[in-house]
Parts: structure tokens; sequence; C-alpha cells
């Protein structure tokens, strides 16, 4: 049976998100005095899936606790959805086409098939184990507010959440009223950063150290070293923005409450989307910033979506080594094939290129909103990651089928539909054409 990766992981996707739907817009995923409508449950399904976190109602009061379950189950399944596929595929099928393997090779990056199976069973052990410590710690915290049961629940939610990326508050100010938590905000941030970092590198730190190698993967070592910068990076510029003092958003805020809110901004702005400050109040600049923190995303393999870092790295490769007029493009010391680079590149550009095709075409359905605002907003959509400032309900119809859109495409990857497109319509041709230069500068 000659099956697709690619394919099965849109279908799959597409199936998750209409049978989310359907299950939103039954009567008892609804709070009572809340009508049907089923934009608001498609966007939220959508929303879900992709681990984006953009809501156009307030989840803990829209929804009922049935339709809350439902949105934790598509924040999981959404999250561990190419992962989830190609077990299941694996073990029910059991062998694919030779183009199929190298197809799927792609999708994961990684360089051997025969060992796909239990690198999968183990990263989705890892993910579990993670997700159960957080709700444990999230619980505990919890309970010094609520009952027992609601505790638990208000812990195991949000640890799916933020390990997900996804971004989901039962609380209608996300995590605002808990700025000056710390156990909490920690707890969140390290969800979220193990979660971004991607399965693979997970399984690559603890096989490491349970060996004892001497070294980590390329890979491992460009993802921890990208999203250390970008993380310092961002810390740095929450912390002296916005009036100093982390935002100057805070009422009464001490040094250290702005130090653990600047660095919680820095995390979740990228790929998660909690707030712990009013972000409709950022000034413009802030704003874009975090358009170009938000645009990134997080590693291959992971639970977030958005431009992967190890992208941007090797960008940043191929451009220093030309400037430099180096024949090889090196990363820590190794040759990185011209092949990666080439992809890299085609990436990073139809990357951008799409998200200003979604940003104009949103700009021209909300033209009486801000340009900036709405820039922010297809940004935080199609990099999945979910930071509201505060005008998704405000969005026409019209534009909340460009922000569904945006979150589609986003979630799935700019990787796996050039996959489809490419390996659906393009035939080898044994053409080669005369060489011709053109001016550049």
């Amino acid at each position: 049976m000659n099956y697709s990766p690619a394919k099965t992981l849109i279908l799959f996707f597409l199936v998750l998100i209409t049978a989310g739907t359907v299950l939103l817009l039954l009567p008892v995923s609804r709070n009572s005095g809340f009508d049907c409508s089923i934009l608001t449950c498609f966007f939220t399904s959508v929303s879900a899936v992709s681990v984006t976190g953009l809501t156009v109602v307030p989840t803990g009061e829209y929804f009922s606790f049935f339709g809350q379950t439902v949105i934790l189950l598509l924040i999981q399944l959404g999250g561990l959805g190419y992962m989830f596929v190609s077990t299941v595929v694996t073990l029910l099928i059991g062998k694919m086409a030779l183009k199929d393997r190298r197809i799927m090779k792609e999708i994961f990056d990684i360089s051997s098939f025969s060992d796909l199976k239990k690198l999968l069973y183990k990263a989705v052990f890892f993910v579990l184990a993670i997700e159960f410590i957080g709700a444990i710690i999230l619980t505990a915290f919890f309970m010094r507010q609520f009952s027992f049961l609601k505790s638990v629940y208000l812990g195991i939610f949000h640890s799916v959440s933020a390990f997900c990326n996804a971004g989901f508050s039962l609380f209608p100010d996300s995590l605002i009223s808990y700025a000056g938590s710390p156990v909490l905000l920690y707890t969140i941030m390290f969800l979220i950063l193990l979660g971004g970092l991607g399965f693979f590198v997970i399984v690559d730190l603890y096989d490491t150290y349970r060996y004892k190698r001497l070294h980590l993967t390329t890979n491992t070592k460009v993802i921890l070293s990208i999203s250390a910068a970008i993380i310092i990076f961002g810390f740095v510029f929450f912390f002296l923005s916005e009036k100093v003092y982390a935002f100057g958003l805070l009422k009464n805020a001490s040094v250290l409450d702005a130090v653990n809110n600047s660095l919680f901004q820095s995390i979740s702005a990228r790929t998660a989307g909690f707030n712990s400050v009013p972000a409709e109040h950022f000034n413009r600049f802030t704003k874009v910033i975090l358009s170009f923190l938000m645009s990134i995303g997080a590693a291959p393999g992971s639970t977030a979506g958005g431009l992967k870092i190890t992208t941007l790295a090797l960008v940043f490769v191929f451009v220093r080594s030309s400037v430099k007029s180096e024949e090889d493009y090196v990363l820590f010391k190794k040759r990185i094939p011209w092949d990666l680079i080439k992809k890299a590149l085609t990436i990073f550009i139809i990357y951008f290129t799409a998200m200003a095709v979604f940003s104009a075409i949103l700009v021209m359905f909300e033209s009486s909103q801000a340009s900036v605002d709405m820039i922010f907003e297809t940004v935080s959509a199609f990099g999945t990651a979910g930071l509201d400032s505060g005008i998704t309900p405000l969005l026409s119809a019209g534009g909340k089928f460009i922000v569904i859109a945006s979150m589609i495409t986003g979630r799935i990857g700019i990787l796996t539909i050039l996959i489809l497109m490419v390996t659906s319509t393009v035939k080898r041709k044994n053409i080669k054409y005369p060489e011709a230069r053109v001016l550049v500068g």
C-alpha cells in the first residue's frame, strides 16, 4: 500500500479540526446564556489544533467543562500531531514505498527510518512525563486558591496547554492575575521551553546523559544556542522597553517581578501566547519587535509552529559564508550540504512572502483597524504564537477566516506543503539550459 506522509499529515489536521468544530457546536459544550456560533467554534477548533491560542471568546466562560475538555484534547492531539499519525501508520501499515520513506525523513529530520518507531515511542513517553510533572506542580499551586478537584483540572489543562505551546488559559485575562507568582510563571516557562525545543532534542539530551556521550548532535547544538540567543534578546528588550522595569504596566512591581515577567514574555511571545502583562497596551515599537520574535517559532519536531529556528540558522550560515566568500557552509565545525541550505532559503523566502500576503489581505479586510495591529495579528496566527493584543474578537467574519487560514498554514508548515506540491506535480526534466548572468546589487 502506497502511503504519503505529507498528505496524511494534512488530512489528519483537517479531520481533527472538523471533528473539534462539530463537538464544540453541541449544546453541552457551551455554558448557559451563550448563543451557538459556527464561526466561533470553527475558529476555536483551528486555534486549538494548530496550538496557536488566539480566541474570539473567553474559553473559561463561553465553553462548559465538556467543551473545555474537547479543546484540551484538540491541543494535545494537535501538539503531538505528526508523531501520533506516524506511529499509527507505521504500526498498521508496516512498510512504505522508498520515495515516501525519503519524504518521512524530510518531515522528521532524522537520518535513519529504521529508528523512527523507537524514537517516537521514547518521545511520547517524555512528553507525557513532562506534562504530568507540570500538572502536579501547577495543581499544588492552584490549591492555595481553589478546591482540590478544580486545582487538578486547572493544573492538567495549563500544563498541556503550556507544553504544547498552545497558550489557551481558563482565566479571562490569561495569566495577568498571576504576574507576581514566580512558581506559576517559571513552571509555565519551563513547559513552554521543553515543548519548543522539540521531541528529538529532549531525547538526544537524555541519551547523551544516559550513555555518557561526549557530544550532542549538531541539530541539538543549533537549537539550544539559537533558542538561548533569542530568549536573551527578548528578555533584555522587554526589560528595557515600555518605560523600563518590564513595561511599566505592572503596578507596584518590584525589580524581581520585572525580571520574572520580562523573561516570561520573551519565552511566551515566540510560540505560546500566554500573557502575564496586558499586550493590548504595548506601544508600536514593542509590537514590531514582538512580531519579529513570533515569526521565528521553535524547533523541528516540537509542539510549536512558525519558522523553525534551524531554518533561520542555515540562512544565517549562508549569508555569513557569502559575505566572507567562503566555499563551504560551516556550523559548529561541521560542513552543511548545499541541499539543506537551499531548502532553508526556499522555506525562508516563501514563509515571509506568505506572511506578507496574509497580512496585506487582513489589512484590506480590516481597514478600520490600525495596520500595525493587523500585521501583529497575522504574524501571531501564522507563527502559531497566539499572542493577542485584544483585537481578535473585534475582527469581521472575513478577517477571522484570514486568521484561520494563517493558523492552518503555519501549523502544517511550509515544508510539508512544499513536499506535497513538489512530489505531486514536478517531473524530472533532463534539460540543461545555457548559463547566463545578471547584474546584482
